[in-house]
């Protein structure tokens, strides 16, 4: 098994400004999505407040965030989004995953639609 990447379009959804597609490591343990920064600033994105990350390594790490719009797969959702700093991965996290109603093939290293769960 080994990572998954998918091509992703970042949208401001107060403009319609759009990204062209890149690419992004799917990370089911990143709960927010990084895309980077001066992406988001070119896009018009603007910064909502700074937030405290722990790492994968225990670190701890802030960064701001912003609200925008990803597409993956064609399906649109509204999100929060980390403006990545460089040396900062590309990362589709866990929340849009869900928004969008995907979940992570390993085996065959794509995104395949789930159900959405009700409570």
């Amino acid at each position: 098994m080994g990572e998954v990447h998918v091509e992703i379009v970042v949208v401001n959804p107060r403009t319609g400004a759009r990204s062209g597609e890149i690419t992004a490591l799917v990370d089911t343990g990143a709960t927010l999505t990084v895309i980077p920064g001066d992406l988001l600033r070119k896009l018009g994105i603007q910064k909502v407040r700074t937030v405290s990350f722990v790492l994968a390594d225990g670190r701890r790490a802030e960064r701001d965030v912003g609200d925008a719009a990803v597409a993956v797969n064609g399906d649109s959702v509204p999100c929060r989004v980390v403006f990545g700093e460089s040396g900062d991965a590309v990362l589709l996290g866990l929340t849009v995953l869900e928004q969008a109603g995907f979940a992570v093939d390993p085996v065959q290293r794509r995104l395949v639609p789930t159900d959405f769960l009700l409570y």
